[in-house]
C-alpha cells in the first residue's frame, strides 16, 4: 500500500544516474547480511542496467557526493529518524535529495525489498518466474523520489511452486515463503496428531481421543474436556519448544477431519461457549496462558469456523481462520452462496485482531483444469484488508506446477504487497514479457473469454471441481474450439519482433504450459462423448465405433509434455500423467467390449435396495445403458449410500449365461469403498435364485487410493432369464477413516452379462 507525503521541494530533489555519474553504493561499516544482500543485488543489476560499475563502499571509506545508501548509514540516520514511526511492518522509504538516493526500512528484509522495488517500478525490471530477469538497457534515469511503501498485509505467502523453491524469487516480489516461514513457526497446522499421536496414545488412553457414535475412533479429534489431555499436550509441547527457543509461533489446532468429539463433557463446553469453535478456544486459551511469551495458532476451519460465544481468544493466540468453502466464480463480499462466511469474518473481528486469514486459490481435485477465478482475487484481498486481516496465506498446488500459475503467483504477490494496485496494467505488463508483446493478446483474449463465459453461465466455482462441471459454461465444445484458435493464431507469431528462431522454444514452452491445461480439460471430457470432436471414438460409416486417433495424439503429447516440462502431480494427492494415460487405456479397453455381446444392454432393471439421488444418473438403468462411467464418481454411476445394492436385470428370455461382471469405484477419501463383495444369482421365475459365483475384496486404508475396481463372476454355463447382482457395502466407513461411523458409498457402473 503506497503512503505518499508531501515534503517541502527541497527535501525532494532528483537524481540522475548515467553512465557517467559515478554513484557509489553506500553500505554501513558494519552491515547486515541483508543490507549486503541488497547492496551486490543493486550493484550486478544497475550494471547491467547502465553498462557502468557500480561500486559497493563501506560508509567510513566513502569520500564522494553521489551516492546510493542501502540501509542504516549515518548519513540517512536522519531521514531515519524522521520516518521511523511512519514505516511499518516490512515497509521502506525510497528517498532522493538531489545528490544521494536512500533506502531505509525497518525490519529483516526490508531494505533488500526496497532495492528490489526500486528496480522493479522505477527502473522497469521484471522478474516474471525465476532465473528470467529482464532489465533496460538506459544511459541514464532521472530518479525524483519520496516513495514511502508500507505492505498491505504484514504476512504475505503464496504457497506455490516458485516462492518455495526459489529464495530470490520470493524476495523480489516481497513474499514470505517456507523457508521465511520454518524460522518462525514451531508447528504448523493440524498438530493435534503430533502433540498427541493416536499411535502413540490411543490403545493406552482411548478417553484422550474423539468419542463418536458412543465410541472412541483413532482417526478424530481429542477429547479437550479431559484434563489429562491439556497436560499432556503442554508436556510434549513444551518439550519442542525447548528444543527450538527460536520459534515464536506454534500450532495447537484440529486434524483435518470433523470427528470433533461428542462425550457428555465436550457437549456441555460446546453449549456454554457457541459450539466446537468455543470449546477449541477454551482449550487453546489454558495452552497460551502456559506458555505466554509465545504465540499460539489454531484453526478456525470447517466445524470451528463459525466465531464462539461467551469467550475471547487470549491475546497471544491466533486464529487461522479458512475460506475452504468459499466459491471462486464471483468475490466473495458479493457471492449470497459465502454470506455465512463474511458474518463468520466479521464476528473473528470482534473477537480479535490476530487473524491469519487462510485462502485458496487454484483447483485442487485437478491441477490443471483451467480455473478462471483471477478476477476475484483482488476484491477478495480487499475484503480481506478492509475487515482487519493483518496475516494472508494463499494456499496454491505448493511445489507442483498449476494452471496459470506463472501468472497467477506474480498477480497475487503484487496485491498482498498493494491490493489497490491497477491490475490491467500489471496483467499488460507480465503477459508482454513472459509470452512475449505479439502474443500476449492472444492470452488475454484467452483470459477474458473463459471468465466472460463463467460469469454469463451463473455456475459455481468450486476448488474441488471437474472440468464436466464447466460443460455447460466456459468448456463448452464451442469455447473449447476458439480457446484452440487462439492458441494456434499465438503460435504462428514470433513472440517479439527481433527475437531469432534460437529462442522461439522458451516462448513456445512457456505458451505450451498454458495450453497444456486446456488440453487436460479437452482429454477429461472426452470421456463424456460431449461432441465428435470431444469423444475417444469416432463414427464410421456403417455405425460402428473406432478409436479417435486424432484424441490418442493428444493424449500421447500430453503425457510426454507433462514429462518434459516436469510437471509431476495433476492433483493435490498422487494423480500424474501416466495415470491419466493409463485411465484412458483403461476406458479404451472396457469401451471395446461394446462390441461384444452382453446380453444386459438396454434391459430393464429393478433395484431391491435405495439408490441415491444425489448424483443423477437417471436411475438404475444407468446400469445396463452400454455408456462406461469415467473416472469421475458424481457422473454416470449409481451410488447406494449407507446400503447395499441388489438388483435384478430381466434378459427378456431365458438364455445361456456363464459371465457376470460389474465395475466399482473406490476411493477411500470421499467416503468411496468397493463392495465387501459381490454375489452373483441366476433364475427363470424371480422366485427361485441360484448363487453361481461371489468376490470378495479387501478395503486398504489409503485414503487418496482412486481406482476402478472391475468384480468378474465367471462360472459354468447357466440357463436362465433373470441375473441378481447383490453388493455388500460397509454401510459406514472403518474405524480407521477420518469419517467413522458416517454412511459410506458405493458406486456401480455397466452390469455385463455373457
Amino acid at each position: 500500500m503506497l503512503l505518499s507525503l508531501l515534503l517541502p521541494s527541497w527535501c525532494q530533489r532528483p537524481v540522475q544516474i548515467s553512465q557517467k555519474s559515478h554513484y557509489r553504493i553506500v553500505i554501513p561499516n558494519d552491515p547486515t547480511e541483508v543490507e549486503a544482500t541488497a547492496a551486490k543485488e543493486l550493484q550486478d543489476i544497475l550494471q547491467n542496467i547502465f553498462q557502468t560499475s557500480f561500486p559497493i563502499v563501506n560508509e567510513k571509506s566513502y569520500k564522494g557526493r553521489h551516492a546510493i545508501s542501502v540501509g542504516r548509514t549515518q548519513m540517512a540516520a536522519s531521514l531515519y529518524k524522521q520516518y521511523q514511526d511512519s514505516i511499518h511492518d516490512d515497509g521502506f522509504l525510497l528517498h532522493t535529495d538531489g545528490k544521494k538516493l536512500y533506502i531505509i526500512g525497518l525490519r529483516e528484509k526490508s531494505v533488500l525489498y526496497g532495492a528490489y522495488h526500486l528496480l522493479e517500478h522505477h527502473l522497469g525490471c521484471r522478474m516474471p518466474v525465476p532465473n528470467d530477469l529482464n532489465y533496460p538497457i538506459l544511459q541514464q534515469k532521472k530518479l525524483s523520489l519520496h516513495d514511502l511503501q508500507n505492505p498491505s498485509f504484514s504476512y504475505r505467502e503464496v504457497l506455490q511452486q516458485f516462492p518455495n523453491t526459489d529464495q530470490r524469487y520470493a524476495d523480489w516480489h516481497k513474499l514470505h515463503n517456507r523457508a521465511y516461514f520454518n524460522e518462525h513457526w514451531g508447528l504448523f497446522v493440524h498438530t493435534f496428531q503430533r502433540l498427541i499421536p493416536a499411535d502413540g496414545y490411543f490403545d493406552v488412553h482411548p478417553e484422550w481421543f474423539s468419542m463418536i457414535q458412543g465410541q472412541r475412533v483413532r482417526d478424530g479429534q481429542l477429547c479437550l474436556s479431559n484434563p489429562e489431555v491439556l497436560e499432556e499436550l503442554c508436556a510434549n509441547l513444551a518439550v519442542l519448544m525447548e528444543a527450538s527457543p527460536e520459534k515464536e509461533t506454534w500450532s495447537v489446532s484440529q486434524n483435518d477431519n470433523e470427528n470433533s468429539c461428542t462425550c457428555p463433557n465436550c457437549l456441555h463446553l460446546d453449549s456454554l461457549y457457541g459450539g466446537k469453535s468455543g470449546t477449541m478456544v477454551w482449550f487453546v486459551n489454558q495452552v497460551a496462558r502456559r506458555f505466554p511469551d509465545k504465540t499460539i495458532s489454531t484453526l478456525a476451519y470447517l466445524q470451528t469456523r463459525r466465531p464462539p460465544r461467551n469467550i475471547r481468544p487470549e491475546p497471544n493466540v491466533n486464529i487461522m481462520f479458512c475460506s475452504i468453502e468459499c466459491h471462486r466464480e464471483r468475490p466473495i463480499a458479493d457471492n449470497p452462496a459465502d454470506q455465512s462466511f463474511m458474518r463468520d469474518m466479521e464476528g473473528w473481528h470482534a473477537l480479535t485482531d490476530n487473524i491469519f486469514l487462510w485462502d485458496y486459490v487454484v483447483q485442487f481435485k485437478n491441477f490443471l483444469d483451467p480455473f478462471p477465478n483471477l478476477h476475484v482475487l483482488q476484491p477478495n484481498l480487499q475484503n480481506f484488508h478492509d475487515h482487519g486481516i493483518q496475516m494472508v496465506f494463499e494456499q496454491g498446488s505448493n511445489r507442483h506446477h498449476s494452471e496459470s500459475c506463472e501468472w497467477r503467483t506474480f498477480l497475487l504477490a503484487h496485491l498482498l504487497w498493494d491490493v489497490n494496485l491497477n491490475v490491467d496494467s500489471l496483467r499488460d505488463r507480465f503477459l508482454d514479457i513472459y509470452y512475449g508483446p505479439n502474443r500476449a493478446p492472444f492470452i488475454k483474449q484467452y483470459y477474458d473469454t473463459m471468465q466472460a463465459a463463467l460469469l454469463a453461465s451463473g455456475q459455481f466455482l468450486n476448488i474441488y471441481g471437474f472440468p464436466i462441471d464447466a460443460k455447460e459454461g466456459y468448456l463448452a465444445p464451442d469455447k473449447i474450439a476458439f480457446y484452440q484458435s487462439l492458441f494456434q493464431q499465438a503460435y504462428a507469431v514470433p513472440p517479439y519482433d527481433y527475437l531469432r528462431g534460437l529462442h522461439y522454444s522458451l516462448y513456445d514452452d512457456r505458451l505450451r504450459l498454458l495450453e497444456l491445461s486446456l488440453d487436460f480439460a479437452i482429454q477429461d471430457l472426452a470421456f463424456y462423448d460431449l461432441s465428435p470432436e470431444l469423444s475417444y471414438f469416432k463414427k464410421l460409416p456403417d455405425g460402428t465405433l473406432d478409436v479417435n486417433e486424432e484424441m490418442m495424439t493428444r493424449a500421447r503429447r500430453f503425457m510426454e509434455d507433462c514429462k518434459r516440462l516436469n510437471i509431476t502431480h495433476l492433483d493435490e494427492s498422487t494423480f500424474a500423467a501416466d495415470l491419466l494415460w493409463l485411465n484412458i487405456r483403461n476406458y479404451l479397453r472396457k469401451s471395446s467390449l461394446r462390441g461384444r455381446p452382453n446380453k444386459a444392454i438396454g434391459k430393464p432393471v429393478q433395484c431391491l435396495t435405495t439408490w441415491s439421488h444425489l448424483y443423477d444418473v437417471g436411475g438404475p438403468r444407468a446400469l445396463t445403458d452400454g455408456i462406461l462411467g469415467a473416472p469421475d464418481y458424481r457422473t454416470r454411476w449409481l451410488g447406494f449410500q449407507g446400503e447395499d445394492m441388489d438388483v435384478i436385470i430381466d434378459l427378456g428370455e431365458e438364455t445361456d449365461i456363464y459371465e457376470v461382471s460389474a465395475d466399482f469405484y473406490y476411493y477411500p477419501l470421499s467416503w468411496i469403498f468397493a463392495p465387501v463383495n459381490m454375489v452373483c444369482y441366476i433364475s427363470d421365475d424371480l422366485t427361485q435364485w441360484k448363487e453361481v459365483d461371489r468376490k470378495s475384496f479387501e478395503n486398504g486404508t489409503n485414503l487418496t487410493e482412486s481406482r476402478i475396481k472391475t468384480f468378474q463372476c465367471l462360472f459354468m454355463e447357466e440357463k436362465g432369464r433373470y441375473v441378481r447382482v447383490r453388493a455388500e457395502s460397509l454401510k459406514t466407513n472403518p474405524a480407521w477413516h477420518r469419517g467413522y461411523g458416517q454412511p459410506c458409498w458405493i458406486f456401480c457402473d455397466e452390469i455385463i452379462v455373457r
